[in-house]
């Protein structure tokens, strides 16, 4: 019996042994095929918490190994800590694809004074943040910024704001870090050059560009470069941008335009037909000879303002006995779009954008170009003409605009392709996308909306033959405005309100009434 237990117990130890061995391999097994087939499920709106397959692309094809040190404070409060923890899913994700060659370290400079010199010469500063600890309000200076390394270079994103561009502005951090060359672009907006030395002699006196933010957009990504058009464009500007041309170009200018446009082709035109002003309350046609050389080329933009139901608010003052107010009026000639080609990749992400006096682009004569809608208004809009430009907000307030503007849609962005010529040349590949809106990218207009910069930035990469960001960009952002409704439906809403609880209320105190007198009712019959 001995000998029987002692076999027995040998057995089983012998079988645990093999079990441990085989489930060691198997484990072994499995983690060698996730390596090589790592995939990750994502459920997810969006696919937010997965790398696009530009971004995958981008990182599986690095030559060589890049560094990111990644500062941020510990014990970040609320929002901000899960803007960390995003950031550190995602630079995992970036290292799984890598096939080795995507490194990071999470690094908190906080209580070390090398670590924070170290991230000063990083370009990553220390931003003041309140914060609300043990009841108490407080100040602190924390970390939120990555660094990349890469063959002696090095690229900052000072300071992770959201979790919507993180990957976008990861993926371009590589994009441009790993570049031989980044592409150059030329910007032309038509204001004077004010050189640094004047500004700094004479601080805050002098106007500032209204082309901040268009301008930053684009030297995050792109070499940029300014012109006047009075030099021709360098052999190597493979994309130009207006923003817009008031006045009628000289010759010169007109020659080497036409140059650029009959070598490169490749233009995004911001520009409308009507000059107006809302502080001056006056609008007039464009007198500009750039409009005609536009015509030229088969692009038309009529002389007209579009107004929209779906529209921006201006501040207007109100006077309410002794007293001034502010209030919102709804400005129907700041159209809302939300009517974006989804079948065309610069756009179909975008929810929606606004425009600032904008003109309607005429596709009746386009000489031989093919012309591609990117947005355009709903049914619920119509169009101002010459002479006479009304450019006042009384007559649109307290109105159901959707019954005062009742047409058809109306075209406000798009892409042409195909031949175009000048002065003997021709062009048979070139692409132009026209927004008809020189207020489209305005720091104190549409710059600030963000499907604006969206569909600016889509264009110049899909332009500049780069449309892998524009798969990338704002994969969380999407807008669902509720459903406008008439003044009489909001009216009958509102006293709905009103009385259904109190009806409600009645209604409930009725059947307990009720159930209470039958109660008494039984009770009296039971005793008497």
């Amino acid at each position: 019996m001995e000998i029987g237990e002692k076999m027995n117990k040998r057995k089983d130890k012998q079988s645990v042994i093999i079990n441990v061995i085989i489930l060691g391999a198997i484990l072994i097994v499995v983690n060698l095929i996730s390596q090589r087939f790592f995939h990750r499920f994502d459920f997810s709106q969006g696919k937010i918490y997965t790398l696009t397959e530009s971004s995958k692309n981008t990182v599986k094809n690095l030559e060589d190994l890049i560094i990111v040190k990644a500062y941020f404070t510990k014990n970040l409060p609320g929002q901000y800590a899960e803007i960390k923890r995003y950031t550190e899913d995602i630079l995992n994700e970036y290292r799984a694809y890598s096939k080795g060659k995507f490194k990071f370290e999470f690094i908190d400079p906080a209580d070390d004074e090398t670590l924070k010199t170290e991230a000063r010469q990083n370009r990553i500063q220390p931003v003041r943040m309140q914060t609300i600890e043990n009841d108490k309000v407080e100040i602190r200076e924390v970390y939120m910024g990555l660094v990349f390394h890469y063959q002696g270079k090095s690229e900052a994103l000072p300071l992770i704001q959201n979790t919507q561009s993180t990957e976008y502005d990861i993926t371009r951090m590589i994009k441009k870090i790993t570049a031989v060359g980044l592409t150059k672009v030329s910007l032309f907006t038509g204001e004077p050059e004010i050189p640094t030395e004047l500004r700094q002699q004479y601080p805050g006196q002098l106007p500032e560009s209204e082309f901040k933010i268009l301008t930053q957009l684009v030297q995050n990504t792109y070499e940029l470069s300014k012109t006047d058009l009075k030099e021709p464009l360098s052999d190597e500007t493979e994309l130009l941008i207006i923003a817009g041309i008031k006045d009628s170009l000289t010759q010169n200018q007109i020659d080497n335009f036409n140059s650029y446009m009959m070598k490169k082709g490749k233009l995004l035109l911001m520009q409308e037909s009507v000059n107006a002003e809302l502080q001056a309350q006056k609008a007039e046609v464009s007198k500009s000879n750039f409009i005609d050389l536009l015509a030229d080329y088969g692009i038309n933009i009529k002389p007209n303002l579009v107004l929209s139901a779906d529209c921006g608010k201006i501040s207007v003052q109100q006077s309410s006995g002794f007293f001034r107010q502010i209030i919102p009026v709804n400005y129907p000639f700041f159209p809302i779009v939300s009517e974006l080609n989804k079948d065309n990749i610069i756009s179909k992400k975008i929810e929606q954008i606004q425009f600032i006096f904008a003109s309607e682009i005429d596709t009746t004569k386009t000489d031989g170009l093919n012309f591609v809608p990117l947005a355009h208004t709903n049914q619920f809009s119509a169009e101002m003409k010459s002479p006479r430009f009304d450019l006042g907000y009384e007559k649109y307030m307290n109105k159901f605009l959707r019954r005062e503007f009742n047409t058809y849609p109306r075209n406000l962005a798009g892409i042409y392709r195909g031949k175009i010529s000048a002065d003997g040349k021709s062009n048979e590949n070139a692409e132009i996308i026209l927004i008809a809106d020189s207020d489209f990218m305005k720091d104190s207009a549409g710059g600030t909306v963000a499907g604006n910069r969206d569909l600016f930035l889509n264009g110049i990469d899909y332009l500049a033959s780069d449309p892998t960001l524009i798969q990338i960009r704002n994969r969380e952002i999407a807008f669902h405005p509720l459903k406008e409704i008439s003044p009489a439906a909001k009216k009958a809403v509102k006293w709905l309100n009103i009385i259904l609880p109190a009806l409600l209320l009645i209604i409930s105190g009725l059947m307990k009434f009720r159930k209470e007198k039958i109660k008494r009712k039984l009770l009296r019959e039971m005793y008497e």
